[in-house]
């Protein structure tokens, strides 16, 4: 039944959804008609927080504005993709692609590893995912083993399905910050209200036995499954550094002090981040991390460049569509027309069923704002007066928002940008069957909400 389903999302996403660029052009003309035909604002005022982005927003809006997070998300590509290349980590990542042996036990192993990191750490789950499920086809395809490529693909992508319950969801660890932008309204908001209540783990449980079956029984008959072919699996191991020992420079190069003297300033670094902010998992830890590991792998800083050249491809969709979601962002910031969508909810909501109505009003604004930060400037601050005039549970709401926008990445192909690179995959290859998954955890994580 499932396996039918799958194939018909497919085909219809194939036959409709645009390329993730043109899909990112269309959303902002649609957020820039929406915003002037809702708000008082002017084209000329629009146009202002499309390129400069809202003013005194509490996040980084506008065309540019997302140029730092950006670079981040090309370091996570680059040195996670570096790290595989390693002749190291890449005989592990074989040896774990030869544990399943069929295809639908290879689209459930993939699914339950990318959920389980993708928990610990978005970034990490995501790319780490992402490589393994490109060594499984590899190794399914040298055994004879028909794969389903783009059900591989979405197996991986449920690392997104998750992240924003689990250690790195960005509302519940910025709530867990002194002084940040609503303290005032409502204080420090620890862990134990959001990600460790027993409402988020049961629903994080209950997605991870429940999704990774679903993806499985999606897959394909043989003589209708689409496999990778030669090219799209291609090895991206970097070439084997050979260095020159003739002259003075190639010798330089060749050694690994100037390389471990950096890795042990930076493990001396991170043992003090961790020491005074505890568990703190941000994009640029998780880099640092990722680039140190690699560095320590490949030895050379000349091997460890070429491993990194060889990921370069992966972060094009990155660099290029980003701009465009920072003012969709401003746009929806600064006109007022996030806290309209919002408001909308608000107005009919009880004290019971505001969480729930938050996470169906964070579901329809994911499609406008992918980014998790960015949502929750959005709709935390309209969400959190409301619950607390009328009395709603604070960590509940806040986590409401969090599962609004960790399940629509299965219908938002944004995030899915590094794992397409990666994988060499299409937005629309994946989707369909991320669109069923969508189907299925949509309503569990709303049920999960009335119920608790």
């Amino acid at each position: 039944m499932l396996e039918l389903i799958g194939l018909r999302f497919e085909s219809f996403v194939r036959r409709f959804m645009p390329d993730p660029f043109v899909l990112a052009i269309v959303l902002t003309l649609l957020t820039f008609i929406l915003a002037y035909a809702s708000t008082q604002k002017s084209a000329v005022e629009l146009l202002d927080f499309w390129f400069n982005g809202a003013k005194n927003d509490n996040a980084k809006s506008g065309f540019w504005g997302l140029l730092d997070f950006a670079m981040q998300m090309v370091l996570v590509v680059v040195t996670g993709e570096a790290i595989a290349a390693s002749p190291l980590v890449h005989r592990a990542l074989r040896w774990m692609a030869t544990i399943p042996k069929t295809a639908a036990g290879s689209a459930l192993f993939v699914s339950v590893v990318a959920m389980s990191l993708g928990w610990v750490h978005w970034g990490f789950g995501l790319i780490a995912a992402s490589l393994l499920a490109r060594e499984v086809a590899v190794q399914a395809k040298s055994r004879g083993v028909k794969l389903h490529y783009p059900l591989i693909g979405a197996a991986a992508y449920t690392a997104q399905l998750i992240w924003h319950g689990g250690l790195s969801g960005t509302a519940p660890l910025k709530v867990n910050e002194a002084n940040h932008f609503l303290f005032n309204l409502i204080g420090k908001v620890p862990f134990s209200q959001t990600v460790l209540t027993p409402m988020n783990l049961v629903a994080c449980a209950i997605l991870l036995a429940v999704v990774p079956f679903v993806v499985a029984a999606m897959t394909p008959k043989p003589e209708t499954t689409i496999e990778a072919s030669d090219e799209t699996l291609a090895d991206r191991q970097a070439v084997p550094f050979e260095p020159d020992h003739s002259t003075i420079a190639g010798t330089i190069d060749a050694s690994p002090l100037s390389t471990y003297v950096l890795v042990a300033m930076g493990v001396a670094v991170l043992f003090l981040h961790f020491k005074s902010k505890g568990f703190d998992l941000n994009p640029n830890i998780v880099n640092f991390i990722f680039l140190l590991i690699g560095l320590a792998l490949h030895g050379s800083p000349v091997a460890y460049m070429k491993a990194a050249a060889q990921s370069m491809k992966g972060a094009a969709g990155i660099v290029i569509q980003f701009p465009l979601y920072g003012g969709i962002m401003g746009l929806m910031i600064g006109s007022g027309l996030g806290e309209q969508i919002a408001g909308i909810f608000t107005h009919v909501a009880t004290a019971k069923t505001l969480p729930f109505l938050t996470y169906i009003s964070s579901v329809s604004s994911k499609l406008f704002i992918p980014s998790g930060g960015g949502e929750w400037a959005v709709e935390g601050p309209v969400m959190l007066r409301a619950a607390k005039e009328l009395g709603a549970d604070t960590g509940k709401t806040i986590m409401a928002v969090a599962y609004g926008n960790m399940v629509g990445n299965m219908f938002q192909p944004f995030w899915a940008l590094p794992l397409l690179g990666i994988m060499n995959l299409k937005a629309k290859e994946i989707m369909g069957y991320c669109l069923v998954i969508f189907c299925v955890a949509f309503p569990l994580l709303g049920a999960i909400l009335l119920l608790f």
